[in-house]
């Protein structure tokens, strides 16, 4: 006590200790009583955050169907139709993509040692890539910046797609030109 009322003394306070008990206690109580309506204003500000795309779209994804549609009307299941197909994004920017289909023919022997056929019913049938991904401030177009691919001319470049639809349960995206000259339309789900 003696040191509480010295110490006041030094820095020009005449008050004794239980006076100086009193008034810490009231400024505290005062700033306590200022930081909460300091919250409470805040809070009434706060808007709800709403997920954007790109948190919409973290997870796994089936495809449900790719469908290109040629300049001349034609329409065409990609990968020679039955497609199957996982679309994976991460927290953190990252992706992975594979599609298959019926093109693909069944290899005589090691997949190393395929004919011309064989080698063929593979990249017509079938598409990879990996890397990172990222969404416009619109939310409407979705960007894959390509790692490395099946699909060697896409490694190291940024594929668009547009986000035609997006819910917990159902994406939808649109390419305006595909590699094979048309535009091309998948529909995801989630896996249940």
């Amino acid at each position: 006590m003696r040191r509480l009322q010295l110490s006041s003394r030094l820095h020009g306070l005449t008050w004794g200790g239980r006076h100086m008990r009193i008034g810490y206690k009231l400024l505290s109580a005062g700033l306590l009583g200022l930081a909460l309506i300091a919250a409470n204003i805040d809070q009434g500000n706060a808007q709800p955050q709403t997920p954007g795309v790109d948190q919409k779209l973290v997870g796994t994804w089936l495809l449900v169907s790719e469908i290109t549609t040629f300049p001349d009307g034609r329409k065409l299941e990609g990968f020679g139709g039955n497609q199957k197909g996982i679309l994976m994004f991460d927290g953190a920017g990252h992706y992975a993509s594979q599609l298959t289909g019926d093109s693909r023919v069944k290899f005589g022997s090691s997949r190393l040692q395929g004919t011309p056929e064989e080698n063929k019913g593979v990249s017509a049938g079938s598409l990879a890539h990996f890397g990172t991904y990222s969404v416009d401030s619109a939310g409407s177009t979705l960007t894959y910046h390509v790692e490395r691919s099946s699909f060697r001319t896409w490694d190291d470049t940024d594929q668009n797609w547009s986000i035609m639809s997006v819910s917990p349960d159902e994406l939808k995206l649109g390419v305006a030109r595909t590699s094979s000259g048309g535009s091309a339309v998948l529909v995801w789900k989630r896996p249940r």
